[in-house]
């Protein structure tokens, strides 16, 4: 690998591709089957053009040989009364995410609401899974009912800003505070359109996040369940699939309220849905 500046932070020190990759190898990105990646390029400003510099970081993650590589390349289209295309829908999931969707050998999953772009092995992980975008028989659901050893990284971002995959577990608790929602529209798929429907487990509208999901980071730091390096000005953080299962489970069936910003009333919950430009749940 030859090395490169890719970033400059704030205090003018450079981040090379050499230098993220030593993170990602020491943080053992690459010792996982199925690496599930969030991405927010928060390391500095760039020191080189955008495409080259979606090319280094694309270039890195290929460089780890994890057998499966998973990007989220959701659109929420329905819920933002667009139409979704597989093979040309962008995401709002980030620049990095966009260019991995583009790549040669990689699929997407034909899921308007949150679709999932994957390279490598386990491809049934995107096209095996049914209509709840968040629920039974998602990407998330396989993923939690595969023995293989999965992982989600956290790439210049942090879990308590878009670990999406608590709101599978919600969902598979049954938590009082959100309902599934269906949502139709039309789904353009090499050149065959048609109309579906998919469900979201939604909050109700009068529920609201609380700091849980901040806390939950801390606590998978401190019981040293996740690993977690500071680099540029933001950092890159991973854990593993089980272990983040298994304490999120457990702070909800102890403390059902603890990621929402008040305690949940029955009595005063509408499901009125007025988002615009969704771009999370």
């Amino acid at each position: 690998m030859k090395e490169l500046i890719l970033f400059k932070d704030k205090s003018n020190n450079s981040i090379t591709n050499k230098n993220i990759f030593a993170v990602l190898k020491e943080i053992e990105a690459n010792k996982c089957d199925i690496l599930y990646v969030h991405t927010a390029l928060n390391f500095g400003v760039p020191m080189v053009k955008r495409l080259e510099l979606l090319e280094e970081l694309f270039k890195i993650f290929n460089d780890l040989s994890i057998p499966t590589l998973i990007f989220p390349t959701y659109t929420f289209s329905f819920p933002n009364k667009t139409d979704y295309d597989v093979q040309n829908s962008k995401t709002s999931m980030g620049l990095l995410n966009e260019y991995f969707r583009k790549q040669p050998n990689v699929i997407r999953s034909i899921d308007p609401l949150m679709s999932n772009a994957l390279l490598g092995k386990n491809a049934e992980l995107v096209t095996s899974i049914g209509k709840n975008s968040c629920g039974k028989d998602s990407t998330f659901d396989l993923l939690h009912k595969t023995e293989l050893n999965v992982k989600f990284l956290f790439f210049g971002t942090r879990p308590g800003d878009c670990f999406t995959y608590m709101h599978y577990i919600e969902d598979y608790l049954n938590v009082p505070y959100r309902y599934s929602r269906s949502f139709s529209g039309n789904i353009s798929d090499n050149n065959k359109t048609y109309i579906d429907t998919y469900n979201l487990p939604v909050r109700y509208s009068n529920v609201f996040p609380g700091p849980g999901s901040y806390i939950y980071e801390n606590i998978m730091l401190e019981r040293g369940i996740s690993k977690n390096i500071k680099i540029g000005d933001s950092q890159i953080t991973i854990l593993p699939e089980q272990a983040a299962f298994t304490l999120y489970h457990d702070l909800i069936q102890s403390y059902p309220c603890f990621f929402i910003s008040a305690p949940f009333n029955e009595d005063e919950k509408t499901t009125d849905f007025n988002i615009e430009n969704m771009v999370a749940l």
